[in-house]
């Protein structure tokens, strides 16, 4: 076997590869020996069936299973000669006479073979990494705020006949156009939009409609950056055209027992709710700041060791699960992948250094700790000890979890070389 390596970049490399004639033939005839041993046709005893039928009958189909054989094999047998990691499968391209006709293929076989190899990561450089850790403690202001959020959930809306302000919920009807044409999605009806969320289309477009009034129409154009979430709108100047139909004003609901009862505080008292909302906005403020030193601490590893190059083939798979992901949480599906794709990038690189990292250091997972894991994600289930059942039951699912407490371990480890600094900050500043 002859065997030829060119790079086209730091991960992508195309080998051309050639057997000769006498590591096929000899497989074509066995194949066709076997068959003959086994195969039955009229007038002739198993194993009696000349050659030239069997050619005839078979002779395609050997030689199919032949070359896809040879291709497997030879190609496994060249990585590992080269010591090369290939991502996902090769792309084959066979040499002209073989496409052509099969029968050539008992002259030889040559083919090339393009595809991308993981690339060689360097992490050693993971002590005294510079990490800013922040500190922010749940107070009662924090607690205030958190009721009044909870009253805004359950406000209820009277129609007013008065200029709307920040605050009050605007109903409209509108029509979007760019260059005058008008585009799919473009025009909706009975929208409701509470302005000064930023919620609706744009911050911009709900600072154009603060005092207006019920049944007037504005008029009015916005500027839509080049990175802008939907495709329809982005890098566009974008005319709108909106009739308002109504426009009401919030009204909250007084803090009472069936207020409070209602969020499954069974004594109705405010400070039994107190005690609630601190102790879910402690267990949320400890969540984001171990989130925030996690992603700190991959951003610094990555930075001291930089990623030239990752497999495109790595990276398109990333982008469509975040495309897939950010569909859903926005619930657009006009969204393009490529707004994606540097995010992407990015997860792609730090995944290979954390799989290097686990392997390098010898991060596993510990046992004990999968369990503990196990039960805090399915402590909320009502039947808690199926759910565990089903974990243990299902090897894909439970492998997820030793991969997050691998992942955690990874970052507990990090973090103890790393040079932390604290700075303080408030709950909000760290959770919303």
């Amino acid at each position: 076997m002859q065997v030829s390596v060119e790079t086209t970049s730091a991960v992508k490399y195309r080998m051309t590869i050639g057997i000769p004639k006498e590591g096929i033939v000899p497989k074509i005839q066995d194949r066709l020996k076997s068959l003959a041993r086994n195969s039955k046709l009229n007038g002739f005893r198993p194993g009696k069936i000349p050659m030239r039928l069997l050619e005839q009958r078979f002779g395609q189909q050997v030689r199919e299973e032949i070359l896809n054989e040879t291709i497997q094999t030879s190609f496994s047998e060249a990585i590992a000669q080269e010591k090369l990691r290939p991502v996902g499968e090769p792309n084959i391209d066979l040499n002209d006479d073989i496409k052509n006709n099969l029968k050539n293929l008992e002259k030889g076989l040559s083919y090339s073979a393009t595809f991308e190899i993981y690339p060689e990561i360097n992490a050693e450089h993971v002590d005294g990494l510079a990490i800013e850790k922040p500190v922010a403690t749940v107070t009662e202001s924090d607690i205030d705020t958190l009721l009044e959020r909870l009253r805004q959930q359950r406000q209820t809306w009277n129609d007013v006949d008065r200029d709307a302000k920040e605050g009050d919920r605007v109903t409209i009807d509108f029509i979007a156009s760019v260059n005058g044409k008008t585009f799919e999605g473009s025009e909706a009806k009975q929208v409701p939009v509470i302005l000064g969320q930023n919620n609706f289309i744009s911050a911009d477009f709900e600072a154009k409609l603060l005092g207006v009034k019920k049944k007037e129409q504005r008029e009015f154009d916005l500027n839509f950056p080049k990175e802008y979430k939907n495709p329809k709108l982005a890098g566009h100047t974008v005319h709108f055209v909106v009739q308002v139909s109504l426009v009401s004003e919030a009204q909250l609901p007084e803090i009472d027992a069936e207020f409070i009862k209602a969020f499954g505080v069974e004594d109705g008292r405010i400070e039994s709710l107190r005690i609630a909302g601190r102790m879910n906005m402690e267990n949320e403020l400890k969540s984001a700041i171990e989130g925030k030193l996690k992603q700190d601490i991959f951003d610094a590893v990555l930075k001291a060791n930089p990623i030239e190059d990752v497999p495109d083939s790595l990276v398109e798979e990333e982008t469509q699960r975040i495309l897939k992901m950010r569909q859903e949480q926005w619930q657009n599906h006009d969204l393009r992948a490529e707004m994606f794709k540097e995010e992407a990038t990015k997860r792609v690189k730090i995944g290979l250094l954390v799989a290097e990292l686990v392997k390098e250091h010898d991060i596993k997972a510990d046992q004990d700790q999968v369990q503990q894991l196990l039960e805090k994600i399915t402590s909320n289930y009502q039947e808690s000890e199926a759910a565990v059942k089903e974990y243990y039951a299902d090897k894909e699912r439970l492998r997820e979890l030793e991969s997050v407490v691998v992942e955690d371990k990874l970052v507990a480890w990090l973090l103890e070389r790393a040079q932390i600094t604290e700075k303080k900050t408030d709950f909000f500043s760290i959770v919303n």
